[in-house]
């Protein structure tokens, strides 16, 4: 009876060793999950020409050139004549285009969860790219999974939070977009 115990140990430990592999591969297959900033916008809310030239750069920075890989990409619930809807899907639809992809807008402007959900949600092959207004994109992120993420400065439009899976933690880089970013 001793052995059979000793079997049933061995072979679950056999088990958890070769699952091991596949949860690393896994984890491996999961989207990086970037998040930004909509582009400048004037006093009206309203995208103004350094967000436009700052849309440009997003077509070079995320394009199809480039490591990012992005296939899949997510702002706010589109509601023509309210600029805080409008600014996050306005400053990637160039970047949209220019991949073939359709931005998925159906969360609202202040549901983040939904936001975050969506971006979990996906299985496809690339990464998830997510545009959404500063003083909310926080949240998006903490509901993604990460721990202490940094305020997004009111003053910045640059910065990309970065997260890998697990998604725990946040790393930030600047777009440095040419004459923009210096």
């Amino acid at each position: 009876m001793k052995s059979t115990g000793v079997v049933c140990a061995l072979l679950a430990s056999a088990v958890a060793v070769a699952a091991a592999p596949a949860v690393e591969a896994a984890e491996a297959t999961k989207p990086t999950i970037y998040l930004i900033r909509h582009a400048e916008k004037d006093s009206h809310g309203l995208i103004n020409e350094r967000g436009k030239q700052r849309e440009k750069c997003l077509v070079n920075l995320f394009g199809k050139d480039s490591d990012y890989d992005i296939n899949y990409m997510i702002a706010p619930k589109y509601h023509d004549g309210k600029p805080v809807t409008e600014r996050p899907y306005n400053s990637t639809l160039p970047l949209a285009e220019s991949l073939g992809l359709k931005i998925h807008d159906k969360c609202e402007y202040d549901d983040m969860k939904c936001a975050a959900k969506q971006a979990l949600a996906y299985k496809g092959p690339g990464n998830v790219l997510v545009a959404w207004e500063h003083v909310r994109l926080r949240k998006v992120s903490e509901y993604i999974g990460a721990d202490d993420v940094p305020k997004y400065p009111d003053d910045r439009f640059d910065l990309i939070y970065t997260q890998k899976s697990p998604y725990t933690e946040v790393v930030v880089t600047s777009e440095e977009c040419p004459g923009l970013d210096d």
